[in-house]
């Protein structure tokens, strides 16, 4: 419509657009910025971040401060969820933390008024985990890579694997060697041979060094010539008190509680048991990462 020689815009499109945010202020200057952040300190936006970081939003506003304004995260799997946050002072960065639940892709969204100002994406990767094991470990391998959908995992079982055994393996992938490990041995071993069942341990540990975690369930199994596991489980307890990135399953507890779960052999549980013991190692694994 014109009236006099002026166009006069319809009243709701004013409305509208004074209510959109403008991501450039007159100038090309922008008005607002964001980016995901891999660490609390990070100026710049990360792509990709370990699930051992704590990755944060970034939101600033360059024109004025008390900007009002919503994050939305959508994690891998669909599920949404925002936050209402608020600026304080003009061009500091306001942030938000974002939990990493699992590897995969996470969009983040960034709102002021309602309008979408700024949307970015990154992925959330997995360390590598090697399961090195007996007959137990035949038995939770099809189902811990449920309980860590998403996880690189590589899984070397055999019937009657023993410690030492199972130490060689390890030695033998050198610096290819993945960042967790499930050491799932030493039912198979002599309980009298507490001293070889302690240097198998220590040698693990030496391999594996401080950048990597290892989590090694303890031993349940009838005594053998008279002689209990009792003494295995004080060996991976005492190294569990002594190391940040030794973690002990506590299978002797869970087995405990739950006594229908094995058969006459008492060693090597049914389905259900398995599950849950799958379940626990991998409550340890991602324990590794803090």
């Amino acid at each position: 419509m014109r009236r006099s020689g002026t166009l006069l815009l319809p009243l709701a499109a004013l409305v509208l657009a004074a209510a959109l945010p403008a991501l450039a202020a007159p100038g090309g200057r922008p008005r607002f910025g964001a980016y995901v952040s891999c660490s609390a300190s990070g100026r710049s936006h990360d792509a990709a971040c370990s699930l051992g970081a704590r990755p944060s939003a970034v939101f600033r506003s360059f024109r004025r401060g008390g900007v009002r304004y919503a994050v939305c995260v959508r994690r891998p799997g669909g599920h949404r969820h925002c936050r209402h946050k608020r600026t304080r002072v003009r061009g500091v960065r306001s942030r938000a933390a974002i939990g990493l639940s699992r590897p995969g892709r996470y969009t983040v969204s960034w709102l002021v008024h309602g309008a979408r100002v700024k949307r970015v994406r990154f992925r959330a990767r997995a360390p590598r985990v090697f399961v090195n094991g007996d007959s137990l470990a035949v038995g939770t391998k099809p189902y811990l890579p449920r309980d860590l959908p998403g996880w690189p995992i590589r899984q070397s079982a055999s019937i009657s694997r023993h410690a030492p055994q199972g130490v060689g393996l390890l030695r033998s992938k050198g610096r290819g060697l993945a960042r967790i490990v499930v050491m799932q041995l030493g039912t198979n071993d002599d309980p009298r041979a507490t001293d070889a069942f302690r240097r198998a341990v220590r040698a693990t540990m030496r391999i594996a060094g401080r950048r990597r975690c290892v989590v090694w369930p303890n031993i349940v199994r009838p005594r053998v010539a008279g002689t209990s596991y009792a003494g295995y489980n004080s060996i991976l307890a005492a190294e569990n008190r002594r190391r940040d990135n030794l973690f002990v399953v506590d299978w002797t507890r869970m087995a405990r509680r739950h006594r229908y779960w094995f058969g006459p052999d008492g060693v090597h549980p049914n389905a259900t048991g398995y599950m849950a013991r799958a379940a626990a190692i991998a409550a340890k694994v991602r324990a590794c990462l803090g």
